[in-house]
């Protein structure tokens, strides 16, 4: 006789019509096997088929913590576990997880998940980390995300700002650490006339910043160190960014927290099963 079917778990079933003719009335939501001729034939009758579902499916991905509290809170119960996995930002509730040890296993795929919305301030910064650029360029950088910096104070920034955007035709000479720190550019720059004028800038060593890696995290005190280049006359600047990965991971802690204190729940670490 052959057997079709796709499901293990239906073999008993499958066992029990092999004598019988026929099949019984059918209703949907469930499986059952009938003898057809030398066969026995499995039908697999969806929850669509039924005016209420068997039981609740599918995964909900929201982007903050009051959207995974209020619907961890609708349908969670004792038996519901969250996971967090700190490298990718994501939190999963699996709202059907099995029980204790005396409970029967249940499906798991009922899950919530919580994708940490990044912040556009933090992609901004973190796109252009170790990268050198034009001095313009990197004035133009300075000048539209100045809102970020805490030091130096606005107007030294726009001060600085302003020079390098206006200084199209310069040639850079040298650079000197200063006694607080900072560097002192040397330029001479184009004339009308065709000489040159020399002038000097004092560049800030470090530009400290307040990011918020994800709209639901406070913003924290992010440190980007200025680097630069003299090539051939020209100047490239950029700035380094210290421990931007160990902000961000903290960052998915202390919203962990967050949920962990609305829900009265343990946040696991780790990633449910598939």
């Amino acid at each position: 006789m052959t057997i079709t079917t796709g499901r293990t778990e239906n073999d008993a079933l499958i066992e029990a019509v092999r004598q019988e003719e026929g099949a019984d009335r059918l209703e949907p939501g469930n499986i059952y096997a009938f003898k057809l001729n030398d066969s026995v034939q499995v039908v697999d009758l969806l929850d669509r088929d039924r005016e209420t579902p068997l039981r609740k499916t599918g995964t909900v991905v929201v982007k903050d913590v009051p959207s995974f509290c209020q619907y961890y809170g609708k349908h969670a119960d004792d038996m519901s576990e969250v996971f967090v996995d700190v490298e990718s930002g994501i939190v999963t509730a699996v709202l059907d997880a099995h029980g204790g040890v005396e409970d029967e296993p249940r499906w798991g795929d009922h899950r919530v998940r919580l994708v940490l919305a990044v912040t556009d301030a933090w992609k901004r910064w973190t796109i252009a980390d170790r990268k050198l650029v034009r001095q313009h360029e990197f004035a133009d950088f300075i000048d539209d995300n100045r809102a970020d910096i805490v030091k130096p104070a606005a107007a030294d920034m726009l001060e600085f700002v302003q020079h390098f955007q206006s200084s199209t035709k310069v040639t850079f000479n040298s650079a000197a650490i200063l006694q607080n720190g900072n560097r002192r550019l040397v330029f001479t720059e184009e004339t009308d006339a065709g000489g040159g004028s020399k002038g000097q800038i004092e560049v800030p060593t470090v530009l400290q910043l307040a990011l918020a890696p994800f709209d639901d995290s406070p913003p924290y005190e992010v440190n980007a160190r200025f680097r630069y280049r003299v090539q051939g006359g020209g100047l490239h600047m950029g700035f380094l960014l210290d421990n931007a990965d160990d902000v961000r991971k903290d960052a998915v802690k202390t919203v962990v927290e967050k949920i962990e204190t609305e829900l009265g729940i343990t946040v696991m670490r780790g990633t449910p099963s598939s």
